[in-house]
């Protein structure tokens, strides 16, 4: 797609409130810490540090974790090449150059590198950090299995595209990781990862249009997902009411449930891209 989208406009509409929220929580309370040590204790108290270094330590961990979890994936991973697995990396490379990668600056400077790694019977992908400025995507072998097996390489480019989203709309940033802690904390936690979710299906929906029904996948499994009817999916979802049960167990889940997401895709056929899937 030639036409520029900024991130902006990609976003779910709920993102950044709860991430500014979370923000904003988060300083007041360092700030309350630190006016207690500098201001209020001269000395510092024995107990000060303890709590300051309680408080700092989920940032150290989560830090450190970037490193450890990209050496532990890439070990026991297949790196995707324009040699390896080609057909897969040509349309990875043409949505990352779609997307701005390798055009940019930061995460957008370079494009993420693309791993297989061994699904073990899990449809998932996801994208991670492994310095400041550099992110990856992983894809599972189960999903490039779909892609092959019933050449739907449209339905990998969805995927491609959502996780590449990740990387383009800062979720994977270091500095995010600071909203995260108090986002649990106050319970928002899943409600945070969940709109992140939305924005990554929201970029998927723009630059990969063409593989959104593909997320049935994730519903109906890797053989029989092509096999459903959607008109009837939709009548037999549609005939059970979005209460409140509905809505807690959106609320309860850091990517929006089957029926939800399938909504938006629906929505998205009739409305085009511009649509912003139900946060409950």
């Amino acid at each position: 797609m030639n036409e520029k989208m900024s991130v902006k406009k990609l976003r779910h509409r709920a993102e950044m409130p709860l991430l500014t929220l979370c923000i904003v929580l988060t300083v007041a309370i360092w700030s309350l810490l630190l006016y207690v040590v500098l201001v209020e204790h001269a000395s510092p108290a024995e107990w000060t540090f303890p709590i300051i270094f309680g408080a700092a330590a989920p940032f150290i961990l989560l830090l450190y974790s970037f490193k450890r979890t990209y050496w532990k994936t890439v070990v026991n991973a297949v790196e995707l090449t324009d040699k390896q697995f080609p057909e897969v990396y040509e349309l990875y490379v043409r949505i990352a150059k779609d997307m701005g990668f390798g055009s940019g600056k930061g995460a957008m400077s370079n494009i993420p590198r693309l791993y297989m790694t061994d699904g073990s019977g899990t449809l998932n992908a996801f994208a991670s950090k492994c310095q400041v400025h550099k992110g990856y995507v992983c894809i599972n072998s189960d999903l490039l299995e779909i892609a092959y097996r019933h050449n739907d390489l449209s339905g990998i480019g969805f995927v491609l595209a959502h996780e590449l989203g990740h990387i383009k709309c800062g979720h994977v940033s270091a500095w995010r990781t600071i909203a995260h802690p108090m986002a649990n904390l106050i319970g928002l936690g899943q409600s945070l990862t969940r709109a992140q979710e939305w924005t990554a299906d929201r970029c998927a929906y723009y630059y990969a249009p063409e593989g959104k029904e593909s997320m049935m996948v994730l519903i109906a499994g890797k053989h029989l997902y092509k096999q459903v009817d959607m008109d009837e999916y939709f009548r037999t979802v549609h005939n059970h009411k979005g209460g409140l049960w509905l809505k807690l167990e959106n609320y309860l889940s850091d990517h929006a449930v089957g029926y939800r997401r399938m909504e938006a895709i629906k929505e998205t056929e009739e409305k085009g891209w511009d649509v912003h899937g139900k946060m409950l």
